[in-house]
């Protein structure tokens, strides 16, 4: 009864949001447009963006402007849900809240590497990173230099991990994400198992995210290898510090498998593998949504008023901006529909 109490006005508000996300028939909608002119003005006809997009012209919208209304979009379901949250629950959704951290400090350094207008217009973002976030947005899209960019992070967690690349010769954007992304990573796993003092949230907080970061631990070593083809001492340098159901031998044998035989192997031979024969190093891409959404969806209905409801929804939501995107991008380039199709079934 106490756990129906506490998630009985997050999970109703979720319900209401969820029944507004996309069907696949919008998206094959999308996917038909002649043109992302055509496809924003069906887009704009919809509940969860209607809104968003009044008064906007679509045919005037440049691809940036459009990408900050879609990521706001997820913002601003993330906020309906703060405001009917406990106080345990809002604890989890600040934690949650770093990944958007994140995405908008490697928005900003991407443009100082790339050397674009360094000016980078987030006001759109401002009210709700005010609300959230200990970052300073106007000092971060003002930054002219990575040095300066470092110092705006004063004050906020992220200020001393981004300050010993000092230390390196000439860091790359590379180096940065990652110093980002690990940081953050074990920062949440750590962080996330004290929030909760029920154990079947905590058990649904470790499901999603343990295999979030497993999976995301197996794409790496196999791109570094594959892609980068970088030493065994640097792929174990740059794994998240969090192991789950893949073990530390796992690990050790994908990083050291000598080709990509070695490499298939040892893959089949993780919990992953076993438990998905048809796992590859070649499909991880396409696994790692189907096992997540997979995990989230069973978590979210057979425990309605717990913390997998709030997981599987922020998580649905940000994956169907992400098909946004690509879709339109698809469109703007005039592929055919079937080409699209296989994005969407993504």
């Amino acid at each position: 009864m106490g756990k129906l109490l506490s998630y009985s006005g997050t999970t109703t508000k979720i319900r209401a949001i969820k029944s507004r996300l996309l069907t696949r028939k919008d998206y094959e909608t999308l996917a038909a447009m002649p043109t992302v002119t055509g496809a924003l003005a069906y887009l704009k006809q919809k509940p969860s963006y209607e809104e968003l997009f009044s008064g906007l012209d679509e045919s005037t919208l440049h691809r940036s402007q459009v990408e900050q209304i879609l990521t706001y979009s997820v913002y601003a379901d993330f906020q309906k849900i703060y405001r009917f949250s406990t106080v345990q629950q809002r604890a989890f959704m600040d934690l949650y809240f770093g990944r958007y951290e994140i995405a908008i400090m490697k928005r900003s350094l991407r443009m100082l590497f790339d050397h674009r207008n360094v000016s980078t217009d987030l006001t759109i973002f401002t009210d709700f990173f005010n609300h959230h976030s200990d970052l300073d947005l106007n000092k971060l899209s003002a930054s002219q230099t990575i040095d300066e960019f470092v110092e705006n992070l004063k004050g906020s967690i992220y200020y001393e991990p981004m300050k010993r690349l000092s230390d390196i010769e000439s860091p790359t954007l590379w180096d940065y994400e990652m110093a980002l992304d690990l940081f953050y990573f074990g920062w949440f796993w750590k962080n996330g198992q004290k929030i909760f003092k029920d154990k079947e949230d905590q058990k649904i907080f470790m499901e999603a995210y343990g295999v979030k970061i497993d999976l995301l631990n197996m794409q790496w070593i196999y791109r570094s290898k594959r892609y980068y083809h970088m030493e065994n001492s640097s792929i174990y340098a740059h794994i998240i510090p969090v192991t789950y159901h893949l073990t530390a031998q796992s690990i050790k044998d994908l990083v050291e498998a000598g080709n990509q035989d070695e490499l298939t192997a040892a893959v089949r031979k993780t919990y992953y593998g076993k438990r998905y024969p048809e796992l590859t190093p070649h499909n991880l891409d396409q696994y790692y949504t189907e096992i997540r959404h997979k995990i989230q969806s069973k978590e979210a209905r057979n425990n309605p008023y717990s913390v997998a409801t709030m997981v599987s929804y922020l998580y649905e939501k940000e994956h169907e901006v992400d098909r946004l995107t690509t879709i339109l991008e698809c469109v703007r380039y005039g592929l055919p529909q079937e080409e699209i199709a296989k994005y969407i079934n993504n």
